[in-house]
């Protein structure tokens, strides 16, 4: 018999993997920011390396903080918020894992 005092268990697992990406991709774009700002001070900084120049890793900060560390707060936020307003579980801790492995014991982020 259920009472309405009772608090259903959330998944945080999930919550807590993206909101740790997030921190991970906002570091990795936002280093990346700091190199390419000083890149245009300093141009010698590419080092003479092509690959390493300007051109080449703006496009690398811009999706890494837009789509790496913005989708990954993205995500981190819907699935806290949606389990809270809706006061159930998330339908299946696989799916909602499967960017992490899908729940496998592989995942360094367990």
């Amino acid at each position: 018999m259920s009472t309405a005092l009772e608090h259903p268990t959330y998944n945080y697992k999930v919550v807590r993997q993206f909101a740790i990406m997030t921190v991970v991709w906002g570091i990795v774009g936002m280093t990346l920011g700091v190199i390419l700002a000083s890149q245009l001070v300093w141009p010698q900084l590419n080092l003479g390396l092509p690959w390493t120049s300007f051109g080449r890793l703006r496009p690398l900060h811009t999706n890494a903080v837009i789509f790496a560390f913005g989708g990954s707060a993205l995500f981190a936020t819907s699935y806290y918020v949606v389990q809270r307003t809706c006061q159930t579980r998330l339908f299946s801790d696989k799916l909602a894992g499967s960017p992490f492995g899908g729940g496998k014991r592989s995942s360094c982020l367990q």
